[in-house]
């Protein structure tokens, strides 16, 4: 009787073990998902923000591989790097975004004419806690000149 209590104390003790287990992956999954949605906001914060800026100045003012680097970029990177709303890890593994702009044909027919076409790309990167791992969001944004 006494080894049956204690084989059913073995078997109930590596059950709670298991929840532990779980809660603990649980909560590693849902601070992963924060951040991955932080990233996000930010990413679409400075997409938006790009929409109201005149399409033949986003490379000098957004663009991270650009020197020097754009201004609102590096207002930008100081919200992801400090404050209420920053990324840990975000200093050491900088966000990048790629500003292309290009002449898109209105038409297949050329006489038509052609619009600046501006594709931007913002990766936004982060490193949680105790981990080795570098996450990452990217999003790609097609802006457009104004029509007239």
């Amino acid at each position: 009787m006494l080894v049956e209590a204690l084989v059913a104390i073995l078997v109930f003790s590596l059950g709670i073990l298991g929840v532990v287990g779980m809660q603990a992956r649980s909560v590693q999954m849902m601070s992963d998902a924060t951040f991955r949605a932080q990233a996000a906001q930010h990413a679409s914060e400075l997409i938006a923000e790009m929409w109201t800026v005149d399409p033949s100045r986003l490379a000098a003012l957004y663009s991270s591989g650009t020197s020097p680097v754009g201004d609102r970029y590096t207002q930008w990177l100081a919200q992801i790097t400090s404050g209420s709303r920053s990324l840990p890890g975000a200093s050491a593994n900088p966000p990048t975004v790629t500003v292309v702009t290009a002449q898109t044909a209105y038409s297949t027919d050329i006489s038509f004419g052609s619009q600046t076409a501006t594709t931007v790309t913002v990766t936004v990167r982060w490193k949680p806690p105790g981990t080795d791992t570098v996450g990452s969001y990217t999003t790609t944004a097609m802006i457009l000149e104004p029509q007239s």
